[in-house]
């Protein structure tokens, strides 16, 4: 290169450097999903790079090996533009538990935390130091003393055992998150209003599903109930003998309701089919929508949210939403609230993945400090 070209490529102006956030990660039952952000100054996050990589064992042996997860790791990352190996990692469900409680109010976070450990002490067995707690309060109820907090709480030496698993696996872990915690991030950024309208998100997966009620910024409560979409595929199949994999891909072309009148007849079957199994989930979110009253004075679940595998589901949202009499919005790819462009937009296009709501939830919480 000519001296004056060196010098004009000196003067010339750079491109901004877009700030990346830590990768989201989440070891699901059946999946590793990985999701990364990127933000300019001063506007919405953009996907950089996301991938879902299925287990080819059982998930508790790839978390009782490191061989097979930093391989597993490895492949995940080089299968997209992530950049870094920074990451916010969901702890995988077994691990820990949520409960809800009550307890004193008291001025100031020392004082509050304190509060709350000594309701624990009575809760769990053994000492306190056996235990990891972390713990979410909740917005004062109708009597001024007393506070909710949903606290989650797992044994002490599983979780330094799945850090030590993580750190083998060459993961820069900067944070761990919980299930929850990240699907109510991840409601934040749904919900058009962000006042202290409660929300019910439910989060559907192939054996069970959760249900995470939301008030404004607030977790206040979750729990897994028996309803997933392996029985229900095996209850159709086993209507219209058939086999599952035939009865999975009818269900997900024609779903509980369709547009086109030659395949309405079969819709309306399917759904009448498996409303049995809708309605067991319909009496678990009428006990959570009467649980969000007695706890926020009366105030009723504004918007149901649903996630996961059931949301590929056509007619899914309309059957609850006539089922529960609440409003239903399905997300089937949580990916697609943050823009994309360019071969960015090429590569996330094709294939919504409703299962990697907690990783994209836990990739927002990566981009704080950029946005």
């Amino acid at each position: 290169m000519s001296l004056s070209a060196t010098t004009a490529a000196l003067f010339r102006p750079r491109a901004a450097r877009i700030p990346v956030g830590s990768i989201g990660v989440d070891f699901s039952l059946e999946a590793l999903h990985l999701v990364q952000l990127e933000a300019a100054t001063g506007k919405p996050p953009e996907v950089r790079a996301r991938v879902s990589l299925p287990y080819d064992c059982p998930r508790a042996e790839i978390l009782g090996n490191f061989y097979k997860l930093r391989s597993l790791v490895k492949r995940a990352l080089a299968a997209d533009r992530f950049v870094g190996r920074k990451a916010v990692v969901a702890m995988p469900s077994g691990m820990f538990r949520t409960m809800s409680i009550n307890f004193q109010a008291a001025a100031g976070t020392n004082q509050e935390a304190a509060a709350i450990l000594k309701v624990m002490r009575d809760r769990l067995d053994g000492d306190l130091s056996n235990y990891v707690l972390d713990y979410m309060p909740v917005k004062s109820r109708s009597k001024s003393d007393e506070r909710l907090a949903l606290v989650a709480v797992s044994e002490h030496a599983p979780v330094v055992a799945f850090l030590e698993l993580l750190r083998k696996a060459r993961l820069d872990v900067q944070a761990l998150e919980i299930g929850p915690v990240a699907i109510s991030r991840l409601a934040g950024a749904l919900s058009l209003e962000r006042g202290a309208q409660n929300i019910l998100v439910i989060n559907s997966g192939r054996r069970a599903s959760f249900l995470t009620l939301i008030s404004g910024d607030n977790v206040l409560f979750d729990q897994e109930v028996a309803f997933g979409e392996n029985t229900l595929i095996r209850q159709a199949a086993d209507t219209l003998d058939m086999p599952e994999e035939l009865a999975r891909d009818l269900v997900l072309r024609t779903g509980l309701q369709s547009d086109h009148d030659i395949e309405t007849d079969l819709a309306n079957t399917i759904a009448e089919i498996l409303k049995p199994q809708f309605l067991k989930l319909v009496e678990e979110i009428k006990r959570v929508c009467l649980y969000a009253a007695a706890e926020t004075r009366g105030g009723a679940v504004a918007q149901v949210y649903l996630l996961g595998s059931i949301a590929r589901w056509p007619g899914s949202d309309v059957l609850l939403s006539t089922l529960t009499g609440n409003n239903v919005a399905k997300i089937p790819d949580p990916l697609a609230l943050f823009p994309s462009s360019g071969a960015a937009s090429l590569r996330h296009s094709p294939a919504a993945a409703p299962e990697i709501v907690v990783a994209t939830g836990a990739a927002l919480r990566g981009m704080h400090g950029h946005v």
